[in-house]
């Protein structure tokens, strides 16, 4: 029998650390440093990765402007979901709450995958032992779905551990490289600015960079989500916000400008692209030893766990969020009778995630190049276009709403930010064929048009309901109970 009875998450659960630790530990900063960085640096900007971080940074921060603003006047688990639908409307609202959940599955799928390519490698270089991947996919499914049904500042625990352990080393390799002045072996004054320079940041495939540099941010969105659970909502929510970009613009720029300078300059983008996998992992033994390299071999699983559970809380509260409002199986929106946590979400966002392994798997593809390249590379791709069409929706909710009357809030931020991610999701759909691995000009534009399908079958949705079914139509966008109901113009 089933414990889930009711339709409220846990009120006054969590604080802004928590939520900065789960939306920190979705972007996976030690994979983003061993396996994206690489990716920069080969086929992006060469040394001036580091500045691409910076510039993308700027982008969000002032994305998060408008969003951080909205977030005191929208509580809901919803996200971009409930976002749009109060901007913009409640059909395109139900588009972006499709989108969404097929992006983020896309992405939580492609990590299972890594998860499990990186999994099988440990355990064959130490234990000797040849396991399907998918196995060590499907148990990580286990764990995450076990973590999730419980209370949500338990799984913020187990992600805050793993989050310090990745951190640490990746500091200690930046204190070893800033301290010996790496590759210059002269000491920090031998250190070169060179990386952030104009010439060297916008040099070289800045679109590629820079949807690579992004990739490393997904899930600082979900912030918001939160709220619900948050204590003191309105002000946790922001500053998680702004403490989540900040932490991890600076975490990403310095170690990437570090680890360029850990190679001489001349070679660095050679090596980047000759043998991207092992990139940092080089860096690593030679500045901190040969152990320090074994330890990164199983912090980078911690680290993709950390993301995939972060992963499975945002789908869990997506899919809560539609459950309640009756946009789809209403016992989604359900909670366990005593924790709280929305366990029938997160039992049905397990199963989706068995099924895209099991597939990949009988169809026999490679978890890393085919299921972790191509999923993350998709659902990637449709978080940049959420995240401009949501900054289109936050000018909007506040030209509809006249409950805040700051010009730099409401105005100027989120138009600024609306045009700084479109640039991005230019860059992001003219590379998209290097984004997925794929070179096939019919394949790009197939899984392309996926994206576009996802939002449209939402959109059709609430079309439906607005002609058959307006009280559940009327009921898209809805914000909790104890949310502030702001008043329209």
């Amino acid at each position: 029998m089933s414990h889930s009875e009711g339709s409220t998450l846990r009120s006054n659960t969590i604080g802004a650390g928590h939520i900065v630790f789960f939306v920190v530990s979705a972007a996976a900063p030690l994979s983003g440093v061993v396996l994206g960085v690489p990716v920069i640096i080969g086929q992006g900007n060469g040394i001036g990765a580091a500045g691409s971080f910076v510039l993308v940074t700027g982008v969000l921060l002032l994305f998060a402007v408008g969003y951080s603003a909205m977030s005191r006047h929208v509580v809901n688990a919803g996200g971009f979901y409930v976002y749009v639908a109060r901007g913009l409307g409640r059909i395109p609202g139900l588009g972006a709450a499709t989108l969404a959940l097929f992006a983020y599955t896309a992405i939580q799928a492609g990590m299972f995958g890594a998860l499990g390519a990186y999994v099988g490698r440990f355990v064959r270089s130490y234990l000797g032992v040849d396991l399907p991947w998918w196995g060590y996919s499907l148990a990580g499914v286990a764990l995450c779905l076990a973590l999730g049904v419980r209370q949500v500042d338990v799984g913020a625990r187990v992600l805050g551990v793993m989050l310090a352990l990745e951190t640490v080393l990746i500091v200690a390799l930046d204190v070893g490289i800033a301290a010996t002045g790496g590759a210059h072996a002269g000491g920090p004054a031998s250190l070169s600015w060179q990386p952030f320079a104009p010439s060297a940041v916008f040099g070289g495939a800045l679109g590629i960079a820079l949807v690579f540099a992004h990739t490393s941010f997904i899930g600082f969105e979900a912030t918001v989500i939160y709220g619900e659970e948050a204590r003191n909502p309105r002000r946790t929510v922001p500053r998680a916000t702004y403490v989540a970009l900040v932490l991890m613009g600076a975490f990403y720029a310095i170690s990437t400008w570090l680890l360029t300078e850990a190679f001489p300059a001349a070679e660095v983008v050679g090596l980047a692209q000759a043998d991207p996998e092992s990139f940092t992992a080089r860096a690593v033994q030679a500045q901190l030893g040969a152990t320090s390299a074994h330890v990164l071999s199983a912090l980078i699983i911690t680290s993709i766990f950390a993301a995939v559970l972060a992963f499975h809380n945002t789908l869990a509260r997506y899919l809560f969020a539609l459950g309640r409002h009756g946009l789809m199986w209403t016992a989604l929106g359900r909670t366990h009778r005593t924790r709280q946590s929305p366990e029938v979400a997160c039992y049905v966002q397990a199963a989706s995630a068995v099924v895209v392994i099991v597939a990949f798997a009988v169809a026999g593809f490679d978890p890393y190049t085919n299921l972790y390249v191509w999923a993350t590379g998709l659902g990637a791709t449709g978080i940049i276009v959420l995240q401009v069409v949501a900054s289109v929706a936050v000018f909007g909710f506040f030209r509809r709403h006249d409950v805040d009357r700051r010009t730099w809030h409401t105005v100027v931020a989120p138009v600024l930010g609306m045009l700084g991610l479109l640039v991005l999701a230019v860059a992001a759909l003219s590379n998209f064929g290097l984004l997925i691995g794929v070179s096939s000009g019919g394949a790009v534009l197939a899984l392309g048009a996926v994206l576009l399908c996802a939002a449209l079958v939402g959109m059709a949705r609430a079309a439906y309901l607005r002609r058959h079914d307006p009280a559940v139509y009327n009921r898209i966008g809805d914000v909790a109970r104890d949310a502030h109901e702001p008043t329209a113009r």
